[in-house]
């Protein structure tokens, strides 16, 4: 009997041509309109304490540029509610800015592909170790961590406490996908999945104990996860492109401080 001729399963890696960079800068740009909606409430608000507590009278909107939602407390106010056509302006905002973010990719094509291709190496390094992956083994860790904070939330019984999941949940989540060594970066993923879901469900249930509408809590998490995130993403993609930037300019500077290393 012949002996198995089998290739060995290739394994999918991103795209490097213009169009799938110009595709990232574009949802990219979408994705920053967004977390400056989100990161609107905090300066069109009056308060955040109605994230807390479903009992205050205050006057809440959000949107970047235009404002696309008003809650007021007085009920005659025509004002109030979904403005579609600040929808449409926020998210063609957010097609111009990620066009322009597609073409700084177009741009830094061959530098990105060349970090990109470094960032894969180094994961298939991590993954040929041999680290073992247990899906088991995390839901048992994740459920104990929400089983002991969730005694201890029951126990302090304070609506600040809300403001901790709104504020450093993203924190609490990056830091938890980031502690295990020598993981490749899918893992980290579903570790990433398995924990947001995690977090939320544990703020939906603390919400509810204290009285604060199911409403709320996933406005406090919209608001303050989406801005943190999103704004986080952009301020790392920047200094990605400013660090590419002057490396290839010394680069250059080299090769022309030297011509004669072209011919050797």
């Amino acid at each position: 009997m012949a002996p198995s001729t089998q290739l060995p399963k290739q394994k999918r890696t991103p795209g490097t041509t213009p169009a799938h960079w110009f595709f990232r800068g574009m949802l990219g740009g979408i994705l920053l309109i967004t977390a400056c909606n989100a990161g609107s409430y905090f300066l069109r608000t009056q308060s955040v304490a109605d994230l807390i507590s479903g009992n205050q009278d205050v006057t809440e909107s959000l949107g970047f540029p235009a404002r696309v939602w008003l809650e007021d407390s007085f009920p005659n106010n025509t004002e109030a509610g979904f403005n579609l056509s600040a929808v449409g302006i926020n998210l063609l905002s957010g097609i111009l800015i990620g066009s322009l973010f597609g073409a700084i990719g177009i741009k830094f094509q061959h530098s990105l592909n060349r970090k990109l291709a470094e960032f894969e190496q180094k994961n298939l390094n991590k993954e040929s170790k041999g680290y073992q992956f247990s899906i088991i083994g995390l839901l048992l860790l994740t459920t104990m961590v929400a089983i002991l904070t969730s005694i201890i939330i029951n126990f302090l019984k304070t609506p600040q406490l809300l403001l901790v999941i709104y504020f450093a949940g993203p924190a609490i989540l990056l830091g938890l996908a980031m502690l295990p060594r020598g993981m490749h970066w899918r893992s980290r993923v579903v570790i990433l999945a398995i924990a947001e879901v995690g977090l939320i469900g544990l703020a939906m249930w603390y919400g509810q104990t204290l009285g604060v509408p199911l409403e709320r809590v996933m406005l406090g998490i919209f608001v303050g996860w989406t801005s943190q995130s999103g704004i986080f993403a952009f301020l790392i993609t920047v200094s990605l492109l400013i660090h590419m930037a002057v490396k290839e300019a010394a680069s250059n500077k080299t090769e022309n401080s030297n011509p004669t290393s072209t011919l050797t």
